[in-house]
């Protein structure tokens, strides 16, 4: 019994076989270590809000070129994630791909840009009647927040908050509304309008008052749907009155142009 116990029972590695498993363990977690590298680097999401954010927030200009080997390297990602995050740009409108030449910032035509304007009025003077019926004390004290944010912005001249800041708002009044399919567009109509200011943007001109969202959300605490739809629809057009959309002559008359040189 005893022999068959001491057959059956584990036997000690000899010295060189522990040395072999200690090996083949110690390569295991090596390569399980490069692995969790791997996986903690930046991720697409992550790679996609840093160029959302720089492209709406006027670091990366409209028509810049986004160059996939340079924006790798940047990240330290492969230019396959690259192209798929560009992809993902291009279809919300923030990204123009072009064959044979690469991608870049959209750069938005005048007409396009009257037409994001036309179309946030629709959407988003129907999502502040919506809002205006179902808002909270809690609504409210985030909206006015939000509002006092922008003021601090402006007050230190801070652009880039400030316009951060004003699509926040616009932004949240939607989410607030209930809609998530009309939010999603109204969205993408937002980025697109910052991409507008910062190309059509007159000099000196302020084009989202954060005293007329605070109006706006006077009229959401009363709960009076018609003034915040109208106040929503002046806010608007006030923005876009503020950009200028005339249309330039493709002609130039230098003579004129430089007459006083």
């Amino acid at each position: 019994m005893a022999i068959e116990r001491l057959a059956g029972a584990e036997r000690p590695p000899i010295e060189g076989e522990a040395m072999e498993q200690a090996s083949k363990t110690t390569a295991g977690e090596r390569a399980s270590a490069t692995k969790s590298r791997k996986r903690t680097g930046p991720t697409d999401e992550y790679i996609h809000g840093e160029i959302y954010s720089a492209i709406i927030n006027h670091r990366l200009r409209p028509a810049t070129p986004l160059q996939e080997d340079a924006l790798a390297g940047a990240f330290g990602v492969s230019r396959t994630i690259i192209r798929k995050v560009l992809q993902r740009l291009a279809h919300e409108k923030l990204v123009e791909l072009i064959p044979n030449k690469g991608a870049f910032v959209a750069r938005p035509s005048i007409e396009e840009a009257r037409q994001v304007f036309e179309a946030r009025r629709g959407i988003e003077c129907l999502l502040i009647e919506k809002l205006a019926l179902t808002v909270t004390e809690e609504n409210i004290r985030q909206l006015t927040g939000m509002v006092e944010a922008e003021a601090e912005a402006v007050a230190r001249n801070d652009k880039k908050r400030r316009v951060q800041l004003s699509g926040d708002f616009h932004l949240e009044l939607s989410n607030m509304a209930g809609n998530v399919v009309m939010r999603d567009f109204v969205q993408e109509l937002v980025s697109r309008t910052s991409l507008i200011i910062a190309l059509y943007e007159s000099p000196g001109a302020v084009p989202c008052s954060h005293g007329e969202h605070a109006e706006i959300i006077d009229a959401l605490k009363r709960k009076d749907a018609k003034r915040a739809a109208n106040l929503m629809d002046h806010h608007l057009r006030h923005i876009e009155a503020q950009i200028d959309l005339e249309e330039q002559p493709t002609r130039v008359d230098f003579t004129a142009l430089f007459r006083n040189v």
